[in-house]
């Protein structure tokens, strides 16, 4: 066996490649040791050839690159092909789609035209309108399908004018009165809506303010806003007005007393005089206003409101402050544009900011509602 040797130019390293047969050189056994030759011939190794180049580390370095890179190509390739698959079912399905669409459109064309010629045969099959003899009535005249004789149908009157609405608002009108003639809150209480809760704040609020019968001319101009309620028009005898809602229950006709004198939850002066920094309930007129100053001192951030308050006589106007950015200010500013005389009853809850120096200056911390009367 001969041992080949060869050495790589890049790395210097030496390594066995290739081992082949030879024939053995004689021996000589004549001749004492000492006096043989040293051999420089090959040495043969032991064991196969091919089973030693197979676990050299280099041939299996390059063996398991040589297997990655085959699997890399062939998982891409498996890739491609099945979007390619994919895409050409989605191209397919599209197609069908769009070939549906072409048939139904043809259908709803064919099935129009058919209508239309349908529509036409039954347009020429209807005889011309017969022209009815003329009544002094006034009354609608009308010819029954299979009948010779004539009738005569009146127009439905309408609701508004019916007697059960007339009945109703004179119902609350009747009440109303008895509810301003009343001697003393606690008549006038067995007359208005939700009484135990009311009971408390007209005990409050006459306290403070003059109780009685409350002289008035007239009511007007009632109005049914819907099943459920009607509104009037009282007016005073020194020639004020106020609305007064009425709330047609199964007792019969009842006042809402706190839209009516504007009650709030705790008194108007008390409010102020207080400055409580926790929202408080109030039924104020509101309006356009531009007072900035203290706190409240910058137009460009803030939208300001006048506030009016009819629950005592000379009651102090304040101003409501809101941030420009709050949907607040675009619901009231909806509905002051939606009045003409830019005064709208609004429900509103107040507070007075923390050591608020003046007593005329509010945030107007939550809109309740528009108008005066809770559901």
């Amino acid at each position: 066996m001969v041992m080949l040797q060869m050495a790589e130019k890049s790395t210097k390293t030496k390594r066995r490649a290739l081992l082949m047969n030879q024939a053995e050189p004689p021996t000589t056994t004549s001749l004492p040791r000492s006096e043989l030759a040293p051999s420089h011939e090959p040495q043969p190794l032991p064991g196969d050839a091919f089973e030693r180049m197979r676990m050299d580390p280099e041939i299996q370095t390059f063996r398991f690159r040589l297997l990655l890179g085959v699997s890399l190509v062939a998982g891409v390739v498996i890739i491609l092909l099945v979007l390619s698959l994919y895409q050409a079912a989605q191209e397919k399905e599209a197609m069908k789609q769009s070939i549906g669409l072409g048939e139904a459109k043809t259908a709803l064309t064919e099935a129009g035209k058919d209508g239309a010629s349908q529509n036409s045969s039954i347009t020429a099959m209807i005889p011309p309108d017969e022209v009815l003899p003329p009544v002094s009535t006034g009354n609608l005249v009308f010819r029954p399908p299979g009948s010779e004789e004539l009738k005569m149908a009146s127009a439905t009157p309408d609701r508004s004018d019916s007697t059960e609405n007339l009945a109703r608002l004179a119902a609350a009108e009747e009440v109303l009165g008895k509810f301003l003639q009343s001697e003393n809150w606690k008549q006038r209480l067995l007359l208005v809506r939700n009484q135990l809760r009311v009971a408390s704040l007209m005990s409050i609020y006459y306290a403070k303010n003059a109780d009685g019968p409350m002289l008035f001319d007239s009511i007007v101009e009632a109005t049914e806003l819907s099943p459920q309620f009607s509104e009037h028009v009282v007016v005073f005898e020194g020639g004020g007005r106020r609305l007064a809602t009425v709330e047609h229950t199964a007792q019969g006709p009842r006042v809402d007393w706190e839209s009516f004198v504007g009650a709030g939850e705790m008194a108007w002066s008390d409010f102020l005089e207080t400055k409580p920094a926790a929202p408080k309930l109030f039924r104020v007129l509101i309006s356009p206003a531009g007072h900035f100053e203290n706190q409240f001192g910058d137009p460009a951030l803030l939208k300001c409101y006048s506030l009016r308050n009819i629950s005592e006589p000379g009651a102090k106007v304040v101003y409501g402050y809101v941030d420009k950015q709050n949907p607040m200010a675009k619901e009231l500013d909806y509905w002051l544009q939606q009045n003409s005389d830019a005064t709208v009853p609004i429900t509103v809850r107040l507070k007075f900011p923390l050591d608020a120096p003046v007593d005329f200056q509010v945030w107007i911390s939550h809109v309740v509602q528009a108008g005066w009367v809770t559901k």
